[in-house]
């Protein structure tokens, strides 16, 4: 077991606990079957409330989608995605219903978010396939994904965090452990037949133009390989470096206080681009059996089989079991880099323009 590290102002690895006292935004307001779900609160709040519904590991209760009902939840998703635009919210209430799933529109604070969420049965999910969300009147076409809503702590909150402040459009998020019915069975990020991967393909594009940014976390005592300062590994499952990859690890550096991340790819060590993010190591370091190279990704394959591009963000423990202070750089940090590389209407945002110098930080090691 390698040795714990020591943060400088980060102390140690603590995992903190509190009581939520607050009453659940999504069990506040009890629809009846068929009607739209009105909500008023913080979207990160809404998260956290429906991440404590997901069905834990070893539950049992996930329920495997069938063929149908994966084609039916792809076309929801487009419906979902064109009924924020359009207004036809009558029929997409019906449309998820048949699938019992509810229709919610959170307003918070004048951003108003439409989302699918599980029809509750006292207080309670029946299948664990996950809640959608569509932010009205985005500006930055991209997604943001939280596949591994409780294997990999404190995850969601980064996420949603994420997905805020970057003013992106789209949101997933799992509704079960990855091994809600024993190892991986609801791996919604490696199954082939899940309902978060019918709503990524739904989303992607015809030519993956959506984004998806795929917040995961990792342990460092279980990657003897990697160097003993990494805070953040990140990848596009291709073996390349995008500039998705580029301005997200330039990010994370921008924070100061030591917060090192890496890249996995395949170019040679002297690359260019490989001495941009991972300054003299290897980034086949990162790959392997037990790496973290997303070479696998069901969701980066389907991205990048139509030509998109895919962004697999790692981060450690030190980002995500440190205090909310430390999630909120590693939210930032996405944000930024979101904002850096998504393009938005004519004129640009101060903080599109802004989020763009990141990318021309020198990287010292």
């Amino acid at each position: 077991m390698m040795a714990e590290r020591t943060f400088g102002l980060r102390t140690g690895r603590k995992l903190a606990v509190g009581l939520c006292v607050l009453i659940s935004l999504i069990c506040a307001v009890k629809p009846a079957r068929g009607a739209l779900l009105d909500v008023n609160g913080s979207f990160v709040t809404l998260v956290d409330d429906l991440k404590s519904l997901a069905f834990a590991k070893n539950s049992g209760l996930y329920v495997a989608p069938t063929g149908p009902q994966l084609a039916a939840f792809n076309g929801l998703a487009t419906s979902l995605r064109n009924a924020v635009t359009l207004g036809d919210l009558q029929a997409l209430v019906a449309a998820a219903d048949a699938l019992n799933y509810d229709v919610v529109r959170l307003n918070d604070s004048g951003t108003v978010y439409y989302g699918l969420r599980e029809h509750l049965v006292a207080n309670a999910q029946t299948l664990g396939w996950g809640s959608f969300f569509v932010r009205q009147g985005a500006t930055r076409q991209a997604m943001v994904q939280t596949p591994h809503v409780l294997f990999d702590t404190n995850t969601p909150e980064v996420a949603a965090k994420a997905f805020v402040q970057s003013q992106a459009e789209l949101f997933l998020m799992a509704g079960a452990h990855r091994d809600a019915n024993g190892d991986d069975t609801a791996d919604v990020a490696h199954l082939a037949d899940s309902i978060f991967l019918e709503v990524h393909q739904a989303w992607n594009g015809a030519g993956g133009e959506t984004i998806a940014w795929q917040v995961h976390g990792f342990d460092l005592d279980g990657k003897p390989q990697f160097p003993n300062d990494t805070d953040a590994v990140l990848s596009n499952g291709t073996g390349a470096v995008s500039p998705e990859i580029v301005a997200l690890d330039a990010a994370i550096e921008a924070l100061g206080n030591d917060w090192v991340s890496y890249a996995y790819n395949t170019l040679d060590i002297n690359d260019p681009l490989n001495q941009q993010v991972n300054g003299n190591v290897d980034g086949e370091t990162f790959g392997g059996v037990n790496g973290l190279g997303a070479t696998t990704n069901v969701e980066q394959i389907y991205s990048t089989g139509i030509g998109g591009r895919f962004v697999h963000i790692e981060l450690e423990q030190s980002f995500r079991l440190n205090g909310s202070t430390n999630r909120q750089l590693a939210a930032d940090a996405i944000a930024n880099a979101i904002a850096a590389t998504t393009p938005i209407p004519e004129p640009a945002s101060a903080l599109s323009l802004g989020a763009l110098t990141i990318m021309f930080i020198r990287r010292r090691r």
